[in-house]
């Protein structure tokens, strides 16, 4: 009788020792995008077997990752301008001395914020000045309702219209991960001022302030490239006159330089 206690207990005892040697844990993770919240869930099931029969326990934990909102940026554009189209004699101007300056009051509106490639909208308010710088002693007037280019008859040192004008872009950026972006668009604006700026050798500057026929309203591309947080290079081009038809040349407006 006591042998057959022992043999059982020894039974009771292999058994247990191999119930729990085909133990098993199985862990899954799986992990889902909640779109309209933007966030991670990360699921993780742990599964546990013993003697057949299975016993389940999940965990769950979120990670919630920032949404990319509305940034508001202030910018500097410094370069240089020039006029295009078929000009008359006398509209030559200095390429170095010829600038443009623009300051702009920006925001990026994200449109795709996911994914390696983000889609934004950039827009808002700037003021431009456009400073055409002629060549030699050719003076700027206006006489009988008609713009003309006259000869000083002394020697100048500096000779200019300036323009001011309150502008409105609009532009498509896309941007990478590796840091490359590009945008382009386009922009609307009213004049604000203008005036030319006659400084001859030896003497006083002497500002005159007139429309001097130009347009009021004046509109244009533009496109930007960058790379990272350096400063991007920009271009413009404004294909309609700067000047009235029929009171002026008709003259187009390009530009280029560093967006700061």
């Amino acid at each position: 009788m006591n042998a057959f206690k022992h043999l059982l207990a020894s039974a009771l005892i292999a058994t247990s020792a191999a119930s729990f040697a085909q133990t098993s844990v199985t862990i899954i993770t799986t992990e889902s995008t909640a779109a309209k919240s933007d966030s991670t869930v990360v699921d993780s099931t742990v599964t546990s077997s013993t003697v057949g029969t299975p016993t389940t326990v999940v965990i769950s934990k979120s990670t919630t990752r920032p949404i990319e909102r509305i940034v508001s940026d202030f910018a500097i554009y410094v370069g240089f301008n020039n006029l295009g189209g078929n000009l008359p004699v006398g509209y030559e101007l200095r390429p170095l001395g010829s600038r443009f300056v623009a300051l702009a009051w920006q925001k990026r509106i994200p449109l795709i914020a996911s994914g390696p490639t983000k889609l934004r909208l950039i827009t808002g308010p700037e003021v431009a000045w456009n400073n055409f710088m002629f060549e030699g002693r050719n003076v700027l007037t206006e006489q009988n309702g008609q713009l003309i280019v006259k000869q000083a008859d002394t020697g100048l040192r500096k000779t200019k219209l300036v323009t001011t004008q309150l502008n409105l872009p609009m532009m498509l950026s896309v941007s990478t991960r590796s840091g490359f972006s590009i945008s382009a668009g386009a922009y609307v604006g009213m004049r604000l001022d203008s005036y030319t700026k006659v400084k001859p050798e030896g003497g006083s500057a002497v500002r005159s302030h007139n429309s001097f026929n130009l347009n009021p309203v004046r509109w244009g591309f533009m496109t930007e490239i960058g790379f990272r947080g350096c400063g991007k290079l920009f271009g413009r081009y404004e294909p309609n006159s700067l000047f009235r038809s029929g009171q002026g040349p008709d003259a187009a407006v390009w530009s280029v330089g560093i967006k700061l």
